[in-house]
């Protein structure tokens, strides 16, 4: 049976499940509840191989809106990328990823991935080149801990959908790095940070945070405008917090005494001129 190529078949539910299906398969990750709350996003592009009805390789392509040093512009995101172990060896992942690449040419301003520790040779001889990827650290203040700060759960409906309509109209979580979709915030927030939410109604926003012992890490802040990190931290701290980690660049948190270490584990690649020299990727932005 001979391969058929397939993209923007989001439309024909057959292979959309067959595409959830390679994706559980290769990557471990059922997207099953974000399609089915509504959130599934068509800027998520696949480019797949289809052996009748099954996907056997696939690559898709993330068009993501951005800001980049305070200009609005978009970014490519590569995800998705697997191929069956039966059709490994034959150049499908590299042909889908040249195709993706060439039908977003000229619809952005940069392109980047996160691999698998495994995929890196694979990556370097497709032309990416391995980026150092930052946080930024900074000493946290003394601040009087105020009570406020309410734990989502996005498997309710009417938290879920304020979350939504709040990244919809959300501001840029920085003016040099910024970028994710309203379905991305959803995606992670059913899936790998779901007990991380934590609404603030006094300052009008949902931050995803966690501890790393006496560290606070602040993974991302929704809001229609940012509050800095003075008035955040009240809500935020624990007794004995020391340091906070932001995985954004914090130009508009007005955080003191930052420094920015490598973060490593994360694998970023980029490819060709990609317009931000040191980035520092928000955790919801990650496809």
């Amino acid at each position: 049976m001979k391969l058929e190529l397939r993209s923007r078949y989001w439309d024909d539910r057959r292979a959309r499940e067959a595409f959830k299906a390679f994706i559980l398969e290769i990557h471990g990750l059922d997207f099953t509840e974000w399609e089915e709350v509504g959130y599934w996003d068509d800027r998520y592009t696949p480019f797949s191989y289809f052996l009748g009805d099954r996907v056997v390789a696939s690559v898709c392509i993330y068009l993501l809106d951005a800001v980049v040093e305070g200009e609005p512009t978009r970014l490519v995101q590569i995800s998705g990328v697997g191929t069956d172990p039966d059709f490994r060896r034959q150049g499908l992942s590299r042909e889908l990823t040249e195709l993706g690449l060439e039908w977003a040419r000229g619809r952005h301003s940069g392109v980047f991935l996160f691999a698998d520790e495994g995929a890196i040779p694979y990556y370097e001889r497709c032309g990416f080149e391995a980026r150092t990827e930052y946080v930024a650290r900074a000493p946290l203040p003394s601040y009087a801990l105020r009570p406020g700060a309410v734990r989502l759960d996005p498997g309710d409906e009417n938290d879920r959908t304020r979350l939504y309509e709040l990244a919809q109209r959300r501001a840029p979580i920085s003016e040099r790095l910024s970028l994710g979709s309203p379905e991305l915030v959803l995606f992670h927030a059913l899936g790998p940070l779901r007990r991380h939410a934590l609404e603030i109604p006094e300052l009008g926003c949902v931050v995803f945070c966690e501890r790393n012992g006496s560290r606070l890490r602040i993974l991302d802040v929704v809001g229609e405008t940012i509050p800095p990190l003075d008035e955040l931290g009240p809500f935020l701290v624990k007794p004995g917090d020391e340091e906070v980690e932001l995985c954004f660049f914090p130009d508009r948190l007005e955080v003191e005494g930052v420094r920015f270490e490598p973060l490593l584990g994360n694998h970023c690649f980029t490819r060709g001129d990609f317009p931000v020299p040191r980035p520092v990727f928000p955790a919801t932005a990650r496809a």
